[in-house]
C-alpha cells in the first residue's frame, strides 16, 4: 500500500478535495489522508471528503500548544509536516512509498509514474524549483529568488516507507521544524523548505527529479510554458514527460487569471493550454465551495488573537513587530515587491 497526503488547515480543504479527487483518479492502491491544522467546524462536512482526516493536535507532538502560539499559519502547517509523516508511517507499517503534496496541487496522471522513480534504490525523492537557468532579461523570478526560499520545493516529497534514510531525515527535519519553522528568509530561515537544502549532504540514496512534469509551477515557466493539451485533459511537458502534477501556488480564486502577482515573466495569455489548465482547476475549485471554505477562520488563529496582551511581555511584542518590519524593508529593497511570499 502506498499513503498521499496533505495538510492544511479549514480555509484550504476546498483545494484539498480537488486534490484528493485526483488522487482518487489516478492513485492505484493509494490511501489519502488529510491532516488537519486546526480544529474541526460545524461548518463543513467532513463525511463528503470520503477519506481519513487527522486533526494535527491528535497525533502526539510534544507541546503541540507552543507551535500554533508561536508560529503563524503557513510556518504552523508546514511545522508539523515531519511529524505526521512519521505518526503515518507508524500508524501504516505496511507503506511501501508515501507522498506529500501540498493542498494547492492537482495530479494529472497516474501516481504510480511516481513509484518508478525509487527504481535503482532510492529513498527520497525531491523536485528543484527549476531544473535549468532563467534569464537575467528583468523579469521575476530570478535564480537567487530560490536562494532565498530553497533550492528544492516542498510542496512535494516522496519518501519510501520504514526506509532507514526515511527515518533519519524525519527525525532530523522533525527536530528543527518544531523549533525553528519561520518564515524568516534574512536570517536564512524558511519554514520546511530551505532545511532540504542540506538532504543530498547529509543523507543517502536521495534522488532528484530531472522531469518536467513534476511540480510543474508559475516559478519555473521559463521552462515549462511550452507544455502541450492532449486528449483527456492530460498534457506533455518540453520534455515529452507527461504532466503528473501542477502546483497552483497562490492561486486565487477572485482572480483566477493572474499565475502570481510577484512573478511577471508570463501570463496565462502565453498559452492556450496553460490557460486551460487554470480554467479547470478554477471550475473545480468553485465546486468543492472554494467561496465559502475559504472564508473560515483556523482555530487555532482565533485563540491565538484572543490572548491576553498581558501574557505577552514589550520584548515579544517589539520583537513581533520588529521581524515584520525587517521582512517588508528586505523585500521592498531587494525585489522592489511587498512582502508576501508563498512557494
Amino acid at each position: 500500500m502506498n499513503i498521499a497526503f496533505t495538510i492544511c488547515s479549514n480555509n484550504y480543504l476546498a483545494q484539498a478535495k480537488v486534490l484528493r479527487n485526483s488522487i482518487n483518479k489516478y492513485g492505484e492502491n493509494v490511501k489519502f489522508v488529510i491532516g488537519l491544522c486546526d480544529e474541526k467546524s460545524d461548518e463543513i462536512d467532513y463525511n463528503s471528503f470520503q477519506c481519513e482526516i487527522v486533526e494535527m493536535k491528535d497525533i502526539g507532538i510534544k507541546n503541540f500548544d507552543e507551535l500554533w502560539m508561536k508560529y503563524d499559519i503557513i510556518e504552523f502547517n508546514t511545522s508539523v509536516k515531519a511529524s505526521f509523516f512519521k505518526y503515518l508511517l507508524a500508524k501504516n507499517p505496511n507503506t511501501e512509498f508515501i507522498y506529500y503534496f501540498d493542498p494547492d496541487i492537482e495530479i494529472l496522471d497516474q501516481l504510480s509514474i511516481l513509484n518508478a522513480e525509487f527504481e535503482n534504490n532510492a529513498d527520497i525523492l525531491l523536485t528543484p524549483h527549476i531544473l535549468s537557468s532563467i534569464p537575467l532579461d528583468g523579469f521575476k523570478p530570478v535564480e537567487n529568488t530560490f536562494l532565498n526560499f530553497g533550492i528544492y520545493n516542498l510542496g512535494f516529497i516522496g519518501l519510501r516507507g520504514h526506509s532507514e534514510n526515511a527515518r533519519n531525515l524525519l527525525d532530523w527535519w522533525e527536530e528543527r521544524l518544531l523549533s525553528l519553522c519561520y518564515n524568516q528568509p534574512e536570517k536564512g530561515l524558511f519554514v520546511d523548505q530551505i532545511w532540504m537544502n542540506f538532504s543530498p549532504i547529509f543523507f543517502k540514496k536521495v534522488k532528484v527529479l530531472h522531469k518536467m512534469g513534476y511540480n510543474a509551477a508559475p516559478w519555473n515557466l521559463h521552462e515549462r510554458i511550452g507544455l502541450v493539451a492532449t486528449e483527456n485533459n492530460k498534457y506533455l511537458m518540453p520534455d515529452n514527460s507527461p504532466l503528473v502534477f501542477y502546483h497552483f501556488s497562490n492561486f486565487k480564486y477572485k482572480n483566477p487569471e493572474t499565475l502570481a502577482k510577484y512573478y511577471d515573466r508570463y501570463s496565462l495569455e502565453n498559452s492556450n493550454s496553460l490557460k486551460k489548465l487554470y480554467q479547470n482547476y478554477h471550475q473545480k475549485t468553485i465546486e468543492n465551495e472554494i467561496e465559502r471554505i475559504s472564508k473560515i477562520d483556523c482555530k487555532y488563529v482565533i485563540l491565538k488573537n484572543d490572548l491576553p496582551k498581558k501574557n505577552k511581555s514589550f520584548y515579544e511584542i517589539l520583537k513581533s513587530n520588529f521581524n515584520n518590519l525587517l521582512k517588508i524593508i528586505y523585500y521592498k529593497i531587494r525585489y522592489n515587491y511587498n512582502y508576501e511570499p508563498k512557494l
